[in-house]
């Protein structure tokens, strides 16, 4: 599940900055989903938890032991 969860972080902050930085005029939407998805990184550095974990168990990926 560790990896898993780092390639789906990594994938979604790589075409966030890629939206981000293409176009001139880029909408705010954007730039939030950008700010929570940091933020959520900064939060599961100290709870050890991530939203995504939660889909990950029910598609049946196992964590590591």
């Amino acid at each position: 599940m560790d990896r898993a969860l780092r390639l789906t972080s990594g994938v979604f902050l790589l075409l966030v900055l890629l939206i981000g930085i293409l176009p001139s005029n880029v909408n705010w939407f954007w730039k939030f989903f950008l700010l929570f998805m940091s933020l959520n990184q900064i939060q599961s550095a100290f709870t050890n938890w991530c939203p995504v974990m939660v889909l990950y168990r029910k598609l049946g990926i196992k964590e590591c032991e």
